[in-house]
């Protein structure tokens, strides 16, 4: 029994002054969180790039054509679960033959979506890369943080921040102020 009490309070010791050393650290210690993708993608240009995109005729015609098929997929769909009782094997067969080839057809069109999404990201990630290292550095000089956090949703580092420390929105209003 002594033994585990002279652990127990070693144990205690070694915890209150760990705890001790942390907290005169952490007085020192300035901390914001930035969702780097969401300051980069909600600035002024993101949002023209991202609405040019979206009006280009090569877009419409993708998602035209997405829509369609997806349309049709559903059309099958429901007239297999309604007649499917009725339908010969061969209509049956012919249905989702034509579903699956639809549903490649679909996935398809949505990789070739993902794909000008990723194309005008990666634009606007390198055309305001310079200008957002500048406002980010020139934040955390001004507001003295020492630890800066990436709180993207994407990355999943972050598990608890309040959003006070959170300094997306000043770096997209810096960004969009700077808009050359």
């Amino acid at each position: 029994m002594g033994r585990i009490m002279k652990f127990l309070k070693t144990l205690f010791i070694a915890f209150v002054t760990t705890t001790a050393a942390i907290s005169l650290q952490a007085a020192d210690l300035n901390v914001a969180t930035i969702d780097p993708q969401a300051a980069l993608l909600s600035t002024n240009f993101a949002k023209k790039e991202i609405e040019e995109l979206e009006n280009s005729d090569e877009w419409k015609e993708v998602i035209e054509e997405l829509q369609a098929k997806a349309n049709e997929a559903r059309e099958i769909q429901e007239k297999t679960q309604k007649d499917g009782p009725t339908m010969s094997d061969e209509e049956k067969q012919d249905a989702a033959q034509k579903f699956q080839s639809l549903q490649q057809d679909i996935n398809f069109l949505r990789e070739k979506t993902n794909q000008f999404r990723n194309q005008t990201f990666q634009l606007i990630s390198q055309d305001q890369a310079e200008k957002f290292q500048v406002i980010v550095t020139e934040l955390i000089r001004a507001k003295g943080i020492t630890l800066l956090i990436n709180s993207s949703t994407q990355q999943q580092i972050l598990l608890h921040a309040d959003q006070s420390f959170d300094i997306t929105q000043e770096v997209i209003d810096a960004m969009n102020e700077k808009e050359d």
